[in-house]
């Protein structure tokens, strides 16, 4: 019996359709697990000065969110350090305009700071605090909020912290990561995972008795 030479082509059209779709989907995994291997690896180390201010594992909900823009900051941060040349080991107030508080540093260990200390602890954009290309600018809040932050930071550290007796740390301190996360406003963000649920019954927040 000859067989039917339509019905065979349209039989291995059809596993050659299944074979090239099982082959895209497979790209289509690879290219994105590749992806996120890249972003995870573009990110700083956590901890230390600048870092997220916590040690790996935790409770759930402890974990950093992924730093997606590590690598647009890093470009930038490359690119100011290029035009500022042999500027970039000079004192930072020598160089930029309206420093008020990262003083005593060279301007490539202020940038490096706002990088991977800011920008990094709270997973924002340089734009987050800065004008494009007017660094000096004003015209954002955010950039006084954090000269506020750090002023709230050094009392912390220099005056709070060392007031506590029986402290078990011996170079105790905390950071922008100590309560940012990677995430620019505390308590909006995966650190709501660690409050725990309000007992069976209770009354929402804010309900009057």
């Amino acid at each position: 019996m000859v067989p039917d030479s339509a019905a065979w082509g349209r039989k291995r059209r059809e596993s050659m359709r299944r074979v090239l779709v099982g082959l895209v989907a497979v790209v289509v995994l690879v290219t994105a697990s590749l992806s996120l291997i890249q972003r995870v690896a573009a990110q700083p180390p956590g901890g230390g000065p600048g870092g997220t201010g916590r040690p790996p594992g935790g409770p759930p909900g402890w974990d950093t969110p992924v730093d997606s823009f590590a690598t647009e900051r890093d470009s930038l941060m490359k690119v100011v350090l290029a035009d500022l040349g042999d500027r970039a080991s000079q004192p930072a107030e020598s160089v930029f305009k309206n420093l008020k508080v990262v003083k005593g540093r060279t301007a490539e260990q202020v940038l490096r700071m706002m990088n991977y200390g800011f920008g990094h602890s709270l997973g924002v954009r340089c734009q987050h605090c800065h004008v494009l290309g007017h660094w000096s600018e004003e015209d954002k809040n955010t950039k006084q909020i954090a000269r506020d932050m750090m002023a709230m930071t050094g009392r912390i550290n220099n005056e709070l912290l060392p007031a506590i007796k029986n402290i078990k740390s011996e170079h105790a301190g905390v950071n922008c990561g100590t309560c940012h996360h990677g995430i620019a406003r505390p308590g909006f963000g995966p650190m709501q995972a660690m409050q725990q649920p309000p007992p069976p019954g209770a009354p929402p927040p804010g309900a009057k008795h």
